[in-house]
């Protein structure tokens, strides 16, 4: 399975973000490290490349694979929010214009924050609400630290719906796996 950069895709010349104009419209000014990073890597819904099958009897596509954070401790990672995302999204909670941290990735509890002053910049945290109230948990230096602990963890067969991985396979050119038929 893929770990770390293997995880990401790059940003095409052509796909540019103008982070002086994003800093300018949210009043907000991006640590150095971070903005090497969205400069580099897509950052938006759907960024991550997941191993989907075609559910062969409701003809849709589902996960075959998930993402974790697989350092302490351990987060089920799903993804990461666009730059302008995770602008608004600071703005719109916190309701101040004196934000201290970026929600820059979400998980299935929870989001991975990143500091923007002091101390805190550049480094992430993971935002866990059960921990009230140590809810920011430090993870690491920066955001290139934390993609180096991500890793693609494939599903359990048991997880599936009555599919076994020999039934799997690929042709060229598609993104998902099939499901070839047993026969009874």
């Amino acid at each position: 399975m893929k770990k770390g950069f293997e995880l990401l895709r790059s940003r095409s010349i052509s796909d540019q973000v103008n982070l002086i104009n994003l800093e300018k419209k949210y009043n907000l000014e991006i640590p150095p490290i971070y903005k090497i990073f969205a400069k580099n890597f897509l950052l938006r819904n759907n960024s991550l490349s997941y191993e989907t099958y075609i559910h062969p009897d409701h003809n849709d596509e589902r996960y075959l694979t998930y993402y974790s954070y697989t350092l302490k401790p351990e987060i089920d990672f799903t993804g990461f929010n666009s730059i302008e995302d995770s602008m608004l999204f600071a703005k719109e909670i916190e309701q101040k214009d004196d934000i201290d941290y970026l929600t820059v990735g979400y998980c299935t509890i929870g989001g991975i924050l990143l500091g923007l002053k002091g101390e805190h910049k550049d480094k992430t945290y993971y935002y866990d609400p059960d921990e009230y109230p140590q809810t920011h948990i430090e993870l690491t230096n920066d955001i290139f630290d934390f993609v180096r602990g991500l890793e693609e963890i494939l599903l359990s067969e048991n997880e599936l719906p009555k599919i076994k991985f020999s039934q799997l396979y690929k042709t060229w050119g598609t993104h998902s796996w099939l499901v070839k038929k047993i026969d009874n």
